[in-house]
């Protein structure tokens, strides 16, 4: 048995509901995932009644867009009490400027010719639009062939309709896990330069390190679990799945967090219980 706690839904960029992502897990005989939405929380009571009944442990969790310096860095909160004002408030902040990126994001396209109907992008999703959405309606207008051309040829950085993303800073996306009972890891540090800053990262009071990822090579889960184990920080991991939202095969199973580092996040959450209502 193995835990996968990097799951998204369609509450964010996924292509699932959370019903079908828990079928989806059951079916690979996974014991325990965490779904962890794009700074959306909609979808975790859903999973959560969908495991009911089922040999499936389902952590609530999150993914915080955050920044630190110039760089990305995706804050990844697990075991959370989704309704926390603090961290309610931190993702409010963050789907308002998805919204207002969306809409800005269709202005520049609009201007370079190339129109798609904003009632069908809101279609794609239960939680906010994002630009997965965008990218999926492109494809369906006839405008790009992929799901991914649409991010190479409109989206992507310098492209006609890039537009910079909302982010808050990493130490409040921390915080905002922290009040809401949760523990908070670097997602993926190995994309996006996030390695380079790792030590310094590592000054803000995280919990762990998402050393499992299926675009960490093994040598490189093998460098973050040594970071983390000199931390003495806990380790932490999953597939990132996001269904088949880029017209690929879901990667559900690809990554596997052995059980025992799930079962040291669960035994540090309920070591803190006195603030949590999330873990379980």
């Amino acid at each position: 048995p193995f835990a996968d706690l990097h799951l998204h839904t369609n509450h964010s960029d996924g292509a699932d509901a959370p019903a079908v992502v828990v079928q989806r897990a059951v079916a690979l005989g996974i014991r325990a995932i965490a779904i962890t939405d794009h700074d959306a929380v909609s979808g975790l009571a859903e999973a959560a009644e969908a495991a009911r009944g089922l040999d499936l442990d389902v952590m609530p969790g999150v993914e915080i867009t955050a920044g630190y310096d110039t760089l990305e860095i995706h804050v990844v909160g697990l075991g959370i009490c989704p309704e926390t004002p603090q961290l309610r408030h931190a993702l409010d902040t963050l789907v308002q400027g998805r919204a207002a990126r969306a809409d800005a994001i269709l202005e520049r396209l609009d201007l370079a010719g190339i129109a798609v109907l904003p009632e069908n992008i809101a279609a794609r999703t239960a939680g906010p639009v994002g630009r997965m959405h965008i990218a999926q309606e492109l494809r369906a207008a006839g405008h790009v062939r992929t799901v991914q051309e649409a991010f190479d040829r409109y989206l992507g950085l310098g492209k006609p309709g890039y537009v910079p993303n909302t982010r808050i800073p990493c130490a409040e996306a921390i915080d905002a896990i922290h009040a809401a009972g949760g523990l908070a890891f670097v997602g993926h540090p190995g994309l996006g330069g996030v390695r380079r800053i790792l030590p310094q990262l590592l000054g803000l009071p995280f919990d762990g390190i998402e050393a499992y990822h299926p675009q960490h090579k093994p040598a490189r889960v093998n460098e973050f679990i040594e970071l983390a184990l000199a931390n003495e920080l806990l380790i932490s991991g999953g597939s990132d799945c996001h269904g088949r939202a880029k017209g690929q095969r879901p990667l559900m199973g690809k990554v596997r967090l052995p059980m025992p580092r799930f079962t040291a996040i669960q035994q540090e959450l309920h070591s803190r219980e006195a603030h949590n209502c999330g873990a379980g």
